[in-house]
């Protein structure tokens, strides 16, 4: 039988306490001491005063040099554990940190006030120290939309939706958390301890076996936010904060009914319809396969024309042409539309990276910074934090890095026959005004046709006097002028852009990949050969307008007046109109067409929709069950917003131009589509 162990001192009950918090796992000292806000040599003093103690009190605590430490008992044992640490510690035994999150919990799972005597002898605390931590709580919720009620003879309790009080519970779980206990939680499938573990043990299991049907894993933070998320969502449920409900949904296969219908069917709770729309939230960003986005819709493309507005901000503040980067604007789409979903409600990512990122890419992040600025108060969005902003930094630092390895170093020669100050002098103003030119040495004329350039690698000669030579070579003047500039930053970018198509390997066409440039071939051919521009006088209505664009490619009465029914049902789902292209966009899958067509129907003069510029209707009708038309389809809406010259093209009504723009805009992501295919093919 165990003795009495001796008395701990407080630094190592702060120990104990926290390997008894921590799941089961081995643990660096340097992790714990992190953990716990002490120095890494302060836990190796407190290291055998610990063991002795463990050792006493009947628990198995090991240290091996190659693994670090471990408290190696199950659950109970772990609590039972802490139970033995708050007989000797009293009312200090939970840590701060620990502590508001229990008591938020606990006034999140009350439907009246709770007295201030109940809490703090729930929490094992004095009535000053839970007066200090309701004060903290009350700041802490107040940007979360949440109000702290405290009044004497009444009691404590929360002021907002259940929704906000959830969120606001989920952030002080998850920003609070340690790395180390993130990375301990996530290996041994536990949430944190402050959470009913009868809810949050199934929920984990059941996270999982969803996620075994995704098209992709979820990152360990989404995994944990959404557990967190829905033990929360069951606990006011259980509690009777929130009333369940049952939604009629006309999308069974979506995601997020998928995840509802196994809850329900596990914890015999029906979530409420809001929940469900919170599911999608969680779940956008894994990109589920199924039914794709509309290609046309509006709240998708006004996120579109969002984010490339931020791409191009960042672009010229940098001074790198991104929009080269398609990835980038479609990386960028998936992020911010969760992110801004955040904003609206209160809530934000804490990123753990944004101390490094504002230091040792300080340019890169300045310039992201600047642009969520610019963005933010064009478009009336929530105000970005710099966690946010972080996150936004590292999607353009992919494509910067890779931008960067692009601009490869070219080598260069020096050749002056004036002597060595003048070649000397050309050398600093090259090295200057060219950081990516490596010059390797100056030399003359005569001593040129000694030099082995091949050995030397010298991609390019930089010369004061016309050269005769193979290599690629340019004539300045010693002190450089302005076209001298100009003209050698053209050669440059034009020998990088050479290396760069040489270092591309040929490419091997397989039947899949050269059956899908047929296919897609053909289809964007058609587009633009039937691609229509229509001026119409004198219309009033929206029905006007779209009846009108129904008739641009319906030859029959019959076919006519399908497009315009489809048109009309789509409408009514929701405004079709796009305010950065002041024109409506209307679109439909049809049986009247045999493949995809693109139009433009010409108000003139321009109607007025309820206080809205309307220019006209962009008219897109795709053949029915094709998945090439939602390919192209989608590429068209794509460049509507990010070519603002198509548009100008469509209003002055020149079809070849915007035809041209089409196929340059087209033909860029079919081309990175189709070296997809290729690189698939070879698998």
């Amino acid at each position: 039988m165990a003795r009495s162990p001796a008395p701990l001192s407080p630094n190592g009950r702060r120990l104990a306490r926290r390997l008894a918090e921590l799941p089961r796992g081995w643990l660096s000292a340097a992790a714990l001491a992190q953990s716990v806000g002490i120095s890494r040599r302060t836990v190796l003093r407190e290291l055998p005063g610990l063991e002795q103690w463990c050792s006493e009190a009947g628990y198995r605590f090991l240290r091996s040099p190659g693994q670090g430490l471990l408290l190696d008992e199950p659950p109970d044992r772990r609590a039972a554990l802490l139970a033995l640490l708050r007989e000797e510690e009293g009312p200090s035994a939970l840590s701060p940190q620990v502590r508001r999150q229990r008591l938020l919990l606990e006034l999140l799972a009350c439907r009246e006030p709770v007295k201030s005597y109940a809490l703090s002898r729930g929490l094992s605390v004095s009535e000053q120290t839970l007066s200090g931590d309701l004060d903290w709580l009350r700041d802490f919720l107040a940007p979360h939309g949440v109000r702290l009620n405290r009044r004497p003879g009444v009691g404590v309790w929360l002021a907002g939706t259940p929704s906000r009080q959830r969120r606001a519970a989920a952030a002080l779980i998850r920003d609070q958390l340690p790395q180390q206990e993130l990375q301990m939680a996530l290996e041994a499938g536990v949430l944190p301890a402050v959470l009913d573990e009868e809810i949050t043990r199934p929920v984990w299991q059941l996270l999982e076996r969803f996620e075994d049907g995704c098209p992709q894993p979820f990152s360990d933070t989404g995994f944990l936010a959404l557990a967190i998320h829905i033990s929360l969502v069951l606990r006011q449920l259980r509690e009777g904060v929130l009333v369940p409900g049952r939604a009629a949904t006309d999308r069974p296969d979506a995601p997020e009914e998928i995840l509802a219908r196994m809850i329900e069917g596990q914890f015999h709770l029906a979530l409420p319809e809001r929940e469900r729309a919170h599911l999608a939230l969680h779940l956008r960003p894994l990109h589920f396969s199924g039914p794709q986005p509309d290609w046309s819709e509006a709240r998708l493309l006004d996120l579109r024309h969002l984010t490339v507005s931020l791409v191009e901000e960042v672009s010229g503040t940098l001074g790198v042409d991104l929009t080269r980067y398609p990835s980038l604007t479609d990386d960028l789409c998936a992020h911010i539309e969760p992110m801004l979903d955040r904003l609206r409600q209160g809530s934000s990512l804490e990123n753990p990276h944004l101390e490094l990122i504002q230091t040792e890419y300080r340019d890169w992040w300045l310039a992201v910074r600047q642009g969520c600025d610019r963005v933010q108060a064009r478009f009336g969005l929530p105000a970005i934090p710099d966690g946010e902003a972080g996150f936004l930094t590292m999607h353009f630092g992919a494509v910067l890095e890779q931008d960067s390895a692009a601009q490869m170093v070219l080598r260069a020669l020096v050749v002056c026959p004036y002597g060595i100050s003048t070649s000397r002098f050309l050398f600093s103003q090259l090295q200057k005004e060219f950081p990516q030119l490596q010059v390797l040495d100056c030399c003359s004329v005569r001593e040129l046709l000694r030099r082995d350039l091949g050995e030397m690698g010298v991609d390019l000669l930089v010369s004061t006097v016309p050269l005769q030579n193979d290599l690629p070579h340019i004539c300045v003047s010693p002190i450089l002028r302005e076209e001298d500039i100009a003209r050698l930053r053209e050669l440059l970018e034009r020998l990088r852009a050479e290396h760069r198509a040489a270092s591309q390997p040929e490419p091997v066409f397989q039947p899949d990949a050269l059956r899908y440039t047929l296919e897609s071939s053909g289809a964007l051919l058609e587009l633009l050969e039937t691609l229509r521009i229509q001026t119409v006088p004198f219309l009033r209505t929206r029905q006007q307008l779209i009846r009108r664009s129904a008739a641009l490619f319906c030859a029959s009465e019959e076919d006519r007046a399908a497009v315009e029914e489809a048109l009309l049902r789509r409408e009514r789902l929701s405004s079709t109109y796009i305010r950065p292209l002041e024109a409506l966009l209307l679109h439909c899958k049809t049986a009247a067409v045999r493949g995809c067509r693109f139009g433009y129907l010409h108000a003139e003069p321009q109607m007025d929709l309820g206080g809205a510029p309307c220019t006209g209707a962009l008219v897109l009708l795709a053949p029915e069950a094709d998945e090439m038309a939602d390919q192209i389809m989608r590429g068209v809406s794509e460049i509507l917003i990010e070519q603002p010259e198509l548009m100008r093209a469509l209003r002055a009504g020149n079809t070849r131009q915007a035809a041209a723009i089409l196929e340059h805009g087209l033909s860029i992501r079919f081309r990175s589509a189709l070296r997809r295919q290729w690189r698939q093919s070879r698998i």
